[in-house]
């Protein structure tokens, strides 16, 4: 009796796919840190659900360009997109907010504003004008001022130059003179060796050094008033989104502010032996003249202003500030 009723027993049951997804990306294939953080974040989605949900990750150019993502999602030509909201100012001024702001909050800060204050609620507000559903799933970190080909020391030098830097920076970078030029991550060195760029904004020490800039450009620059942090997110087909089990839809929210957490956690530990490893190969950093930061600090405010154009980019502008603001008065 013993031996039948072993065999009556039940299989384990294996898991199927449920859901399967399409992920498009900004960032080039084999990309390191932002594009590793796409595929961990993936891995992490499958997991959690044991494989019930599949997701697909497709770098840029593969399915949609880099800058095509967010139509993609939009239109649900693609499920998601993983990428950074300042490449998206041209749907709404508010975008930038999400990613990066000159002169504006920590990673820390950022998170607080998002999970603890109104910022998700006012990105959820912004995306559903575009169909959308909006997460936050990694940051930089502290971020270089950029790569130089050649050195300058004044504010005159630094207004002759073709610099690649996006977004909010970009815009604060041309009240000083500099021709800002916007680039997928992919393009960068190859325009900063045809010469078609003289200098390179992109992002922290263990993401440049994987690039290669040191090859091209021995100056790097610090601090970088322009990016503080740069948020990286992921965007969701809203439609697919309430279309969701409950279930599925905490995996994916759980997920996500699982990979916020460990990308900022893996680039702050490997930040100090990248600084390191590119002095060993020559390169030069030099600290901005404070004349530069004098002069975007001036400016720095009606750049802004000029993002917050319509109710939702205003009630964003001043959400961001006010959470800022607050923290300062403490400090």
């Amino acid at each position: 009796l013993a031996i039948g009723a072993s065999l009556s027993l039940p299989k384990r049951v294996i898991a199927k796919t449920k859901l399967e997804l399409n992920m498009v990306t900004s960032w080039p294939a084999n990309f390191p840190g932002i594009g590793l953080g796409a595929s961990r974040l993936a891995s992490k989605i499958e997991k959690l659900s044991d494989n019930e949900i599949k997701i697909n990750v497709f770098s840029a150019g593969e399915l949609v360009p880099a800058f095509g993502v967010f139509d993609a999602t939009s239109s649900g030509t693609a499920d998601m997109y993983h990428s950074a909201e300042f490449y998206w100012t041209g749907k709404n001024k508010g975008y930038p907010f999400f990613a990066a702001v000159p002169f504006g909050m920590t990673a820390q800060e950022f998170n607080s504003w998002i999970y603890s204050q109104d910022g998700q609620i006012l990105w959820d507000e912004l995306g559903s004008k575009f169909n959308i559903k909006h997460f936050l799933v990694g940051n930089t970190g502290t971020t270089l001022f950029g790569w130089f080909k050649k050195e300058f020391n004044n504010l005159n030098d630094f207004s002759k130059i073709k610099i690649r830097s996006p977004g909010m920076g970009g815009d604060l970078l041309k009240t000083l003179g500099v021709t800002p030029i916007n680039l997928p991550g992919g393009e960068i060195l190859p325009s900063l060796t045809s010469g078609a760029i003289d200098a390179a904004d992109w992002s922290n020490p263990v993401m440049d050094l994987a690039f290669g800039f040191y090859k091209v450009a021995k100056y790097c620059y610090y601090p970088d008033f322009k990016k503080p942090t740069v948020s990286i997110s992921l965007g969701l087909n809203l439609s697919k989104w309430r279309d969701m089990s409950d279930n599925h839809k905490s995996i994916i929210s759980t997920a996500c502010q699982s990979e916020n957490q460990e990308m900022l956690s893996d680039f702050m530990n490997k930040e100090v032996i990248a600084i390191q490893k590119l002095k060993s190969l020559g390169v030069l950093f030099k600290k901005l003249p404070d004349e530069v930061i004098i002069e975007a600090a001036k400016n720095v405010e009606s750049v802004i202003n000029n993002y917050a154009n319509d109710d939702i980019s205003t009630k964003i502008r001043n959400s961001y500030f006010n959470s800022l603001n607050n923290r300062k008065s403490f400090s």
